[in-house]
């Protein structure tokens, strides 16, 4: 079976985990790197052998060799590297966000179906253990009908103050709240009809980070289902994690709860018993075993030219609707999800 080459445009935190990633995967080469600190490329690129470094993406989306391309840049930059990519025939992975205006998601998407590419939208958690769990249990009727959820997806302050430097030109929506979102709308085969979000500007701002604390929003969905999804950058340094990951999802026969803070596990319970499955991973992993799951699954349906499992379109309906809370955060009104 042939090998796919790739490019991979930024290689900050997400860019380098990719690669490791991908130097996994029997079926996958990574064959250059690009990013505006050279520097950094040519240290990563070193690193893990990549044999060809660029500084600028367009040149990387120019290689003949490259037969895809995986965009790893920060929120706001995602538009130009994407499109640059497709123009050049190369099928596109992109890091979460699609992009973070709606407008900017329709390009991306129109012009992968206008030249017959693949695109997909790395949601990696759909492959997390737990979550993939929980949507085998809800699709076997385990816990009965859903009827409400609630999530809660933050991390520590050092993340907008310290990890990233590009904090004040996304907010925690885009960086934590568009993975919840996805889930839960995975997880119901369901779509957002409304939602009501409000934010908080106090804590971030006063150490001169301009973006929000924090989000708190209500989403409708077309079947009926009220979910509430909470998003913070605020939590104190002293939390024994830098990410506070949770989810429970009722049922009128039963619920799912989700902890992928503090051991990654997950309880089922239903009329009749209550369920720990195993879904523990070894510390030694050298790379995240879902996210792996999920590059491979990138390669796979451009080997065996099937449709990604998470499309373009996808992204599109995710940046909607997070899109869609900031606005009802600023105006204090529900929104219409059209």
């Amino acid at each position: 079976m042939r090998k796919v080459r790739i490019g991979i445009v930024g290689v900050g935190i997400q860019g380098e985990q990719q690669l490791k990633s991908f130097k996994t995967i029997e079926h996958a080469e990574v064959l250059a790197v690009a990013d505006l600190n050279e520097k950094r490329a040519r240290e990563i690129g070193e690193k893990y052998g990549v044999p060809r470094i660029y500084a600028d993406f367009q040149d990387l989306a120019k290689d003949p060799d490259i037969e895809a391309v995986s965009v790893c840049t920060p929120d706001h930059l995602h538009t130009e590297p994407a499109l640059t990519a497709l123009e050049n025939n190369k099928h596109l992975l992109i890091e979460k966000p699609l992009a973070t205006s709606v407008a900017d998601a329709q390009k991306i998407v129109v012009e992968a179906s206008k030249r017959s590419l693949k695109l997909m939208v790395n949601f990696s958690n759909r492959w997390s253990p737990p979550f993939r769990l929980a949507k085998d249990a809800i699709e076997a009727g385990g816990i009965g009908r859903i009827v409400n959820a609630y999530a809660r997806l933050s991390d520590t302050i050092y993340v907008p103050t310290e990890m990233i430097k590009w904090s004040d030109r996304t907010n925690v929506l885009w960086f934590l709240g568009s993975h919840v979102f996805d889930l839960l709308r995975w997880l119901f085969k369901d779509e957002a009809k409304k939602v009501f979000g409000v934010s908080g500007s106090t804590v971030l701002r006063e150490r001169g980070v301009q973006t929000p604390d924090f989000y708190q929003t209500i989403i409708e969905f077309r079947s009926g289902i009220t979910a509430v999804m909470e998003n913070s950058w605020i939590l104190p340094r002293g939390e024994p994690f830098i990410v506070d990951f949770k989810m429970e999802i009722f049922g009128d026969r039963g619920a799912v709860r989700i902890d992928r803070t503090h051991h990654g596990s997950i309880r089922i319970v239903n009329e009749h018993r209550m369920m720990f499955p195993d879904v523990y991973i070894l510390p030694s992993e050298d790379v995240s075993v879902f996210l792996r799951a999920g590059l491979e699954s990138f390669v796979n349906c451009l080997i065996q030219d099937s449709n990604p499992p998470v499309t373009g379109e996808d992204g599109l309906v995710v940046t909607r609707v997070i899109s869609a809370i900031i606005k009802s955060s600023e105006t204090g009104m529900p929104v219409e999800i059209s």
